[in-house]
C-alpha cells in the first residue's frame, strides 16, 4: 500500500516466454535499494503470439518501462517509434522506454553492458577497450547487438569468425558502414590471413557453444595475441570456452563470463528509466554470490 500523499513506485517489468529463470527482478531491485528509490520490477509471461497487446496494456497501466528478453527481441525492436543506434544496429532491442506522449523508445542496452564490463577487466592491466581489438566469435543476434557498442566505445578494430564464413563476411560488412574497420571469415582462419591491427587482442564468445557444451575451434595463434577472453554465457563454474581459454592463453591472462554483461545491460536500462546510476560492481558480486549459493 502507498502512504498517503507519498509517490508511489515507478513499475517496471522484464517480458520473455519462458521467463520464471530471470535474475532481472533480483538486479533492478537491487539498483533501487542502492540509490533509495521505490520501484516495483516483476517477471511477466507474455504468450508467444501476444507480444504487441502485453506491450500496449503495461502502457495503459502506466509501467515506465520493459526489458524483453528471448523469443520478443525483433517484436520489440518492430513496435517501437524510436531507436537507439545499437537497436537500430542489432535490429533487435532487449529494452523499451514507454514515453508519457506514448511512444515506445527501444534500445539495445547489450554491447554497452559487454562494453563496460571488458573495460573493468582490463583496467587491472592499464588498458582500456578502446586501445584493443575484437575477436568475435560468432555472427548471430548477440554479435550483431554489440557492434554499434564497439564502435561507440572507440574499438580499433574488429575481426568476426564464423561456421558460417559468409555470415561472419556479411557482419563485417556492416560494421565497416558504421565507420568500424572490420574482417569475417571462418573458424579456421588464421591472424595471419587478415592484416590486423598490432593492438591487444580481446576475444569475445558470441556464439551458443557453450550452452551445448561445446567450444569453437580457434587456432592457437588467436590466443597467443589475446589479453582477454570473454564468454557472453554465464554459468556457476567455468565454461567450455573459459576452461578452454584458460588453457591455451598465458598463465594469469584474464578469462571471465558473461554475468557482468547481464549486471551492467541492466544498469544503462535502469539509468535510461531512471535517470539514476547504480554502483553495478555490488551488486554484481551479490548477484555471483547467489548464482553459486544456488549451484551448491
Amino acid at each position: 500500500m502507498t502512504t498517503l500523499g507519498a509517490t508511489p513506485p515507478a513499475r517496471f517489468v522484464v517480458i520473455g516466454n519462458p521467463i520464471a529463470h530471470s535474475m532481472s527482478p533480483a538486479i533492478h531491485h537491487d539498483f533501487a535499494q542502492q540509490v533509495g528509490m521505490p520501484i516495483q520490477y516483476m517477471r511477466l509471461l507474455a504468450p508467444l503470439d501476444g507480444f504487441e497487446g502485453t506491450v500496449r496494456a503495461l502502457q495503459a497501466a502506466g509501467v515506465q518501462g520493459a526489458n524483453v528478453t528471448v523469443p520478443f527481441k525483433l517484436q520489440a525492436f518492430e513496435l517501437a517509434q524510436q531507436l537507439t543506434d545499437s537497436a537500430s544496429f542489432a535490429q533487435a532491442a532487449n529494452t523499451l522506454h514507454f514515453k508519457p506522449d506514448g511512444l515506445v523508445m527501444a534500445d539495445n542496452t547489450d554491447g554497452g553492458g559487454l562494453c563496460r564490463d571488458l573495460d573493468r577487466l582490463l583496467k587491472p592491466m592499464n588498458i582500456g577497450l578502446s586501445m584493443c581489438q575484437v575477436l568475435m566469435l560468432g555472427a548471430g543476434g548477440a554479435a550483431a547487438g554489440c557492434v554499434a557498442a564497439f564502435h561507440a566505445h572507440g574499438v580499433q578494430h574488429l575481426t568476426v569468425l564464423n561456421r558460417t564464413a559468409a555470415k561472419a563476411r556479411a557482419l563485417a560488412e556492416r560494421a565497416e558502414a558504421l565507420g568500424l574497420p572490420a574482417v569475417g571469415g571462418s573458424l579456421d582462419h588464421l591472424p595471419s590471413d587478415f592484416e590486423l591491427p598490432g593492438a591487444p587482442l580481446v576475444v569475445v564468445n558470441a556464439s551458443s557453444s557453450s550452452l551445448h557444451g561445446e567450444v569453437p575451434a580457434l587456432h592457437a595463434h588467436w590466443w597467443a595475441r589475446a589479453v582477454l577472453a570473454y564468454d557472453m554465457m554465464y554459468a556457476p563454474s567455468a565454461t567450455p570456452f573459459m576452461q578452454s581459454a584458460s588453457s591455451n592463453m598465458a598463465q594469469g591472462t584474464a578469462v571471465a563470463d558473461g554475468l557482468g554483461m547481464l549486471v551492467f545491460q541492466a544498469q544503462l536500462a535502469f539509468e535510461s528509466w531512471t535517470g539514476r546510476s547504480p554502483d553495478a560492481l555490488q551488486t554484481l558480486s551479490r548477484v555471483r554470490a547467489s548464482l553459486q549459493a544456488k549451484a551448491r
